[in-house]
């Protein structure tokens, strides 16, 4: 009894100071012993198995506290990137639980020139040089985690559910695997699908933005993974199929293989249901980066692409490709990659509006039903190669094609009404085109970096051509109510070839003038050519036509530019400067092909550029940006001859366009805490733009508008944000306020009389993560208020509100391998016209059962919009008039659905979560 009262006793007292915490404090110092470190590594780091058992950054003093070390025998590393690291040996102790080192000097990196002996680093995170390196084994993970599992027990790295990742609260632009993509640009690719076991080190630094627009930030994060030797090949990929057994199906299959450098990608998507393409998620788990449906122009804005969809209606979808890359040669120096994809979409739409038409002494009123049949097939096929022809040069080279045709039929209804609600008239439209054309695309880029460090040279040429064939038939017809009007119709055949051709060359050199400062001087030329031919022919009977000269032309552009530039740039540790400007002249020769008359303009800007970024720390950061643009007519905007496609609205081309330019300013601000978890960002955006190009429309009596584009000066667009993340209880619990307001003014003129049409608008959103292994719990919501007015008519200053709440779930159970996921959406639509004010509630809700012993089989059932509520509502506030838009979409439907994953492993397959 004595014996077993001992052990008790010795269990408690062994629990208990196993129990207890050590705190330990310090202040770290430069060499010299008098400045304070800001932002240096403290961690604590267990001898026996070098895991990390806690961590912090100094603060601005240099100081640091530890309070979640176990009373244990481990090792106090203090790392900073600009010095040579520091350990202490600490054994704890019951007598002494409280250490603090007042005065911790750390001496400048040593640099050894004649021979460099590099020994492994044991700390579980270190730096070298500008490189924060994290030792993966010091991080223990569960059995079957992936990378993503490992990156959320990291100091300093976040991931967000979306699976985005941010590094000292700057977010990771690209992760590489050994130095390379891995099946495509986006961080997640590898993040999701990589064993964690199978990671060395994880890497981050910074690098430079080959691909930095205007204002954007010139370096960017990369996180680079560094596979240990037998995780370095293998294959994962899902086959699914899902069914209502009636109407309703989906269907993938993707696949991915790689082995070493060589990577493979097959996928294929079928499906009737809203969901049309591949989620995020997917689209950055395999890789299928041209599957997006957007790109990025040269001014850094995102564009969609001609082959992409939407849901507004009920679709069909048949999506399909192969991507492949591989590194060749003997040494690996040259990467080669194709891709191709495949798509054939339909969608049949049917949409409901009213519109409030808003005149200086009058208004009037639409109601328009339409239904939209469309077919779109594609075929698209990218190539690209990158060489490291020496070690200071590179050459890349990527030419795209695409193969299109679709077919468009429309029928439309209008019916008029006068501001008394008087009946004036009716409209019937039912027009069907069928498009057919091709794209040719390439980009050549050669990169040469000079012994002397930061000289360099880049000589870039992109070519661009475009031919497309559109034929297709109009018939409205018009039916009055109101005055003498006759009854009229239009019955006609039209055809519209649109051709162009772009080749720019651009060189860009910089000179270092000092140890900070350098000298861009850039040099751009460009060609373009823009031919369209339009013909239309007005039928008489089922055998005869003859040509229409008001709807008829052949219009061509010429586009020479030359563009010469210089900036002085200036770089530190803590601050980036750019100053410089761009001297452009465009000739542009319009020239009609049908009356044999041309327009020629000889344009000269001068285009600004300030830029200014200040880093007071590695977890913060302001930017501060001016810069100046000016952008072309499109061939559509110059074409001098009415566009009848929409007869209630003939756009008319003015080929006197003159470019417009635009000023713009912006600045933002970001910074984030490692110990709290908490981050912060705000910023403001200006945007002045001369010779804007905006409408001019004359609206005749019986409410028909006729647009031409003109010049006018006084658009702005302007806003301000501000939004944080506070991370509680060990990042368990997270909260995001957020707050955005902008101000906008737009020129138009109506019927000859100028109007300004201004909208202030602001919106308020707050949303609450909780997240444990089992259980993610999240809710958002937002409340927006838009005010526009304008000085033609008064009756337009109507305001609207738009609030969004959403809430969802996802809970596996303990048991029987069960997962519970469920998400709603309330959306509510205030102050719209009668019939526009919706309010309805989405329901999503799926239960998941996993099967075999790596849970890879899954049979889910899915019941989507539950409530059989949804549709798309909108309201457009434009010049003079203000539009409420409603769609049916597919609404309520239940799936059953089969999923299998599979990997070389044989191991759980993660999921996305991204939906």
């Amino acid at each position: 009894m004595k014996q077993f009262v001992r052990l008790l006793v010795f269990t408690f007292i062994s629990f208990s100071a196993w129990s207890q915490n050590m705190k330990i404090s310090g202040t770290v110092y430069d060499t010299s012993g008098t400045k304070p470190l800001p932002d240096a590594i403290a961690m604590a780091v267990r001898l026996k198995d070098s895991v990390l058992l806690d961590y912090t950054l100094t603060n601005n003093e240099g100081k640091f506290s530890l309070t979640k070390v176990p009373i244990d025998s481990f090792t106090l590393v203090i790392s900073h990137f600009r010095f040579d690291d520091k350990s202490y040996y600490i054994f704890g102790s019951q007598d002494n639980q409280e250490i603090n080192i007042p005065n911790i000097r750390l001496s400048f990196k040593t640099k050894e020139l004649a021979e460099v002996v590099v020994y492994a680093n044991k700390n579980p995170i270190y730096f070298r040089g500008d490189t924060l390196v994290y030792v993966a084994d010091s991080f223990k993970v569960g059995q079957n985690a992936v990378v993503e599992d490992l990156l959320k027990r990291l100091p300093g790295i976040t991931v967000d559910a979306d699976g985005k990742i941010k590094a000292q609260g700057k977010e990771i632009s690209k992760v590489f695997v050994d130095g390379d993509e891995f099946f495509g640009t986006d961080p997640t690719i590898a993040t999701k699908n990589l064993g964690a076991s199978g990671v060395e080190t994880v890497e981050v630094y910074e690098k430079k933005n080959e691909n930095a627009a205007e204002g954007e930030d010139e370096t960017i994060q990369i996180m680079d993974l560094k596979l240990k030797e037998e995780a370095k090949k293998g294959y994962f990929g899902r086959v699914s199929g899902a069914s209502d057994f009636t109407q309703f199906y989906e269907g993938e299959m993707l696949f991915n293989r790689f082995n070493g450098t060589q990577k493979l990608a097959v996928f294929v998507l079928a499906s009737n249901t809203p969901r049309s393409q591949f989620d995020w998620g997917d689209i950055n788990k395999f890789g299928l980066d041209e599957e997006n449906g957007y790109s990025q122009n040269e001014d850094g804005d995102w564009m969609q692409k001609g082959s992409s969809v939407n849901g507004n209606g009920i679709p069909q979808t048949l999506r399909s490709g192969i991507y492949f890359s591989d590194k060749i040669g003997k040494k690996k120096k040259t990467k080669v990659g194709f891709n191709y994809s495949y798509l054939n979409y339909q969608l049949n739409a049917l949409s409901q509006s009213y519109s409030q038409y808003f005149l200086s002494d009058t208004s009037y009123y639409s109601a328009d039903s339409t239904r939209t049949l469309t077919k779109n097939e594609s075929h698209t096929a990218n190539f690209s190669l990158f060489s490291q022809l020496d070690s200071l040069t590179t050459l890349e080279i990527k030419p795209s094609f695409q193969f299109s045709n679709g077919l468009t039929n429309v029928a439309d209804y209008s019916h008029y009404l006068t501001e008394n609600s008087a009946s004036s008239r009716s409209n019937t439209i039912s027009k069907e085109n069928s498009s057919s054309g091709f794209s040719a695309n390439s980009e050549i880029n050669f990169i040469h970096d000079f012994m002397k460090d930061r000289r360099s040279l880049t000589l870039q040429h992109k070519f661009n051509y475009g031919n497309n064939l559109t034929d297709g038939n109009l018939y409205s017809q018009n039916i009055y109510y109101l005055g003498t009007s006759l009854n009229d119709t239009i019955d006609q055949l039209k055809s519209n070839q649109n051709t162009n051709h772009v080749e720019t060359f651009k060189a860009t050199y910089y000179e270092p003038l000092t140890k900070k400062w350098k000298l861009e001087t850039e040099y751009m030329f460009e060609f373009s050519t823009n031919q369209q031919a339009k013909e239309t022919r007005n039928i008489l009977s089922e055998n005869l036509s003859e040509i229409d000269s008001n709807f008829t032309n052949s219009f061509e552009t010429t586009r020479y530019q030359h563009r010469f530039g210089i900036a002085a740039i200036y770089e530190s540790r803590k601050h980036t400067v750019t100053i410089g400007t761009r001297a452009r002249n465009i000739q542009i020769d319009n020239y009609n092909l049908y009356t044999l008359t041309s327009i020629n303009q000889n344009v000269l800007n001068i285009l600004p550029r300030i830029s200014y970024t200040f880093k007071p720390s590695k977890t913060s950061q302001l930017n501060a940006r001016y810069n100046t643009s000016s952008s072309q007519p499109s061939v559509n905007s110059l074409q001098p001859i009415p566009d009848n496609s929409n007869p209630n609205r003939v756009q008319i081309g003015n080929p006197e366009l003159k470019p417009n330019f635009s000023h713009r300013f912006g600045m933002n601000f970001n910074s984030w805490n490692a110990v709290t978890n908490r981050n912060i960002w705000s910023g403001a955006n200006f945007n002045y733009t001369n010779n804007a190009m905006v409408d001019s429309t004359v609206f005749d009596a019986e409410g028909r508008q006729f647009v031409k584009t003109v010049n006018a000066d006084g658009n702005l667009w302007s806003n301000i944000y501000v939004g944080s993340g506070i991370g509680l209880y060990k990042k368990i619990l997270e909260i995001n306020p957020g707050f955005n307001a902008s101000y906008n003014r737009s020129i138009s003129y109506i019927n000859g009389q100028k109007n300004e049409r201004s909208t202030i608008g602001f919106n308020v959103n707050f949303g609450i993560n909780f997240n444990l292994d089992s259980l993610s719990l999240s809710t958002y919501s937002t409340f927006g208020r838009t005010s526009p007015s304008s000085t033609i008519n008064s009756s337009t200053n109507q305001p609207y509100t738009t609030q969004e709440h959403s809430a969802y779930i996802s809970w596996t159970l303990p048991f029987w391998h069960i997962t519970l996921k469920s998400d709603a959406t309330y959306n509510i639509n205030g102050q719209r016209a009668d019939g526009y004010n919706l309010n309805y509630f989405i329901w999503n809700a799926s239960i998941d059962k996993a099967f075999l012993k790596t849970e890879n089989l899954i049979i889910s059932l899915q019941g989507n919009d539950m409530l059989n509520q949804n549709i798309i509502a909108q309201r457009s506030v434009s010049s003079n008039i203000i539009t409420d838009y409603k769609t049916k979409i597919i609404s309520r439907y239940f799936l059953v659905k089969m999923t299998y994953k599979f990997n070389n492993k044989k191991e759980k397959e993660e999921d996305n979560d991204w939906n």
